[in-house]
C-alpha cells in the first residue's frame, strides 16, 4: 500500500505557478520509489498561508484523510501552534519555507523538520563578506515588505560582526509604483558608502534595479542585494547593471553534478527551468525518501530519522541541525549578471556555513514583526 501525502500549498504573485512548481520538483525526486510506496497526493491550497486556517485543513488531513505525512508552508507567527498540532497526534510535518525569519526552539517537535533556502542565514554571511570585500561603510534600502522580516537585521549583523557599520538606512513606501526613487539615489549619493545593501524583491526589485541601472551610483558602487531580488525569473531584460552581488544557499549556475543533474532532469521532463520552488520540492522528496522505512511508511519521529545524515543536493551536503532545520554546508556568494540572453548567478566565492546553528541561537529573543505570510509568498 502507498504513501498518502498530503500537501498544503500557498498562492503566490510572485511564482504564480508556485503549486505546480513545488510539486514537479518533489514528483522528480520521487520518480524512482518503488510501486509499493509510489506516493497518493492530497493537495490543499492555503491562501497566502497567513491565518489559521491552515491549521484546520492540516488538522482534516490528520483525521479525516489518515496521511502519512503532512508537508505545509505556514506564517511564521501560527508556526508553534502548527507544530503543537503534529506533536500532540504523533503525526510527520515536514514545514517548508525560504527561511526569512529565524526559528525558536519552541518551534520544534520530534515529529517536525523544517525545509528552509536559509534565507536569513545567508544574510548574515553576504554581511560578513561585504565588510570584507568592499569596505566598512554601508547604506542599507529595503522595502517596506521585505525589511519585515529578519533578513535585513541579519545581514546588518554580520556586517557589524566584521567590523563595519551601516551608516543610513532607507524603506521605501507602501505604494511603490507611485515612488519615483529619485530621493534614495540622491541619499546614497550624498553618504557615499562604500557598499549599499538592498533589500526588495519582484516588481519593486525590478524598478529599483533599473533606476540603480540609470544613476551615477551604476559601476562606482558595490550592491549587495537578497538573492530574491537577483532571482532569474523576474529579471528578463538586461539592465546594464554593474556590481550587484548576493550570498545564497544555491546557484542554479553552480557547477556541481548534483545542481546540473537537477536541472537536466527537470528541463528534460517538465521542458521548463526550475526556480528555488522547484528546488525546495526536489530537496524535500530526497529527504522523504530517507524517512521511508522498510514497511513502506513514513518513520514518525523525524527528528530522529534525519539526525546526523548527510544528504547530498543540488545546494550542496545537507543535514538537519538541532533545531531540526535544513542547513548547507556552504553558502555561495553571486555575481549578478547578464550573458547573452539571460541573467545569471555565478559563483565567485564561498563561505562555510557552520555558524547558521548558532545563529538561531542569536536570535532567540528577537521578537518577530512584519507580514504575516510566509516570506515572498504573496
Amino acid at each position: 500500500m502507498g504513501l498518502t501525502i498530503a500537501i498544503l500549498l500557498p498562492r503566490s504573485d510572485v511564482f504564480p505557478t508556485l503549486a505546480m512548481d513545488f510539486l514537479n520538483g518533489l514528483k522528480l525526486s520521487l520518480k524512482n520509489f518503488s510501486n509499493s510506496v509510489a506516493p497518493k497526493y492530497l493537495v490543499e491550497g492555503i491562501g497566502n498561508a497567513s491565518d489559521k486556517s491552515v491549521l484546520k485543513t492540516a488538522e482534516k488531513m490528520i483525521l479525516q484523510e489518515n496521511v502519512d505525512l503532512v508537508i505545509s508552508f505556514c506564517s511564521i507567527y501560527f508556526l508553534e501552534e502548527f507544530v503543537s498540532i503534529f506533536n500532540n497526534y504523533k503525526t510527520p510535518l515536514i514545514h517548508v519555507d525560504l527561511g526569512g525569519s529565524a526559528l525558536k526552539k519552541s518551534q520544534k517537535s520530534p515529529f517536525v523538520i523544517h525545509h528552509t533556502l536559509n534565507l536569513t542565514h545567508s544574510a548574515y554571511a553576504a554581511g560578513m563578506h561585504a565588510a570584507c570585500s568592499f569596505g566598512k561603510k554601508a547604506y542599507m534600502a529595503s522595502s517596506v515588505y521585505d525589511g519585515g522580516y529578519q533578513i535585513s537585521e541579519s545581514m546588518v549583523r554580520g556586517y557589524e560582526k566584521e567590523g563595519g557599520k551601516v551608516e543610513k538606512y532607507y524603506v521605501s513606501p507602501m505604494d511603490y509604483k507611485l515612488e519615483s526613487f529619485d530621493d534614495l539615489i540622491i541619499d546614497i549619493e550624498r553618504e557615499q558608502p562604500e557598499v549599499v545593501f538592498t533589500v526588495f524583491s519582484y516588481k519593486e526589485a525590478v524598478k529599483i534595479f533599473k533606476k540603480f541601472a540609470n544613476s551615477s551610483l551604476n559601476g562606482k558602487v558595490n550592491f549587495v542585494a537578497i538573492p530574491l531580488m537577483t532571482d532569474e525569473s523576474i529579471n528578463t531584460e538586461d539592465y546594464q547593471l554593474q556590481k550587484v552581488h548576493s550570498m545564497a544557499s544555491w546557484a542554479f549556475d553552480d557547477e556541481n553534478p548534483e545542481m546540473q543533474d537537477f536541472i537536466n532532469s527537470y528541463k528534460a521532463t517538465y521542458e521548463d527551468e526550475p526556480n528555488i520552488i522547484g528546488l525546495l520540492g526536489f530537496e524535500v522528496g530526497l529527504t522523504i525518501e530517507l524517512c521511508v522505512t522498510s514497511e513502506g511508511k513514513v518513520a514518525k519521529n523525524l527528528m530522529e530519522t534525519v539526525k546526523d545524515q548527510l544528504i547530498d543536493t543540488p545546494r550542496g551536503v545537507l543535514k538537519y541541525n538541532s533545531y531540526n532545520e535544513s542547513q548547507v554546508d556552504v553558502f555561495k556568494f553571486r555575481k549578478f549578471q547578464f550573458n547573452e540572453t539571460k541573467y545569471h548567478n555565478r559563483v565567485t566565492d564561498t563561505m562555510n556555513a557552520g555558524f547558521s546553528e548558532s545563529l538561531n541561537e542569536d536570535f532567540e529573543d528577537s521578537i518577530y514583526s512584519g507580514w504575516q505570510n510566509p516570506y515572498i509568498c504573496t
